[in-house]
């Protein structure tokens, strides 16, 4: 009984962690000649993007099926597809996960 009760202290509050993440993590690759190369999701509001080679960092955010990159005091708006892709539209492409 004892054991259970020092179990269910880390679990639930892992668990609940789990439940109010925002963010995304890991490494989206472009897509069919999108405009990046990737990016590489490193914490609930920080993404790197890379591109020609080069790696820059910059801030998002993530609303509902949205995630707006500030890049250079500009956002760019991509939507969350079914599949889990990222969809910048037109010249920007599609990053989908690694």
């Amino acid at each position: 009984m004892k054991n259970f009760k020092i179990i269910s202290l880390f679990i639930i509050p892992l668990f609940l962690l789990g439940c109010f993440e925002n963010g995304l993590s890991g490494t989206y690759i472009g897509q069919d000649g999108a405009f990046l190369e990737k990016m590489t999701f490193i914490s609930n509001d920080k993404v790197e993007l890379t591109f020609l080679g080069a790696t820059t960092e910059t801030t998002y955010a993530k609303e509902g099926k949205k995630v707006k990159i500030n890049n250079a005091g500009e956002n760019q708006i991509l939507t969350i597809t079914d599949t889990g892709c990222l969809d910048g539209g037109g010249f920007i492409g599609t990053y989908c996960k690694e």
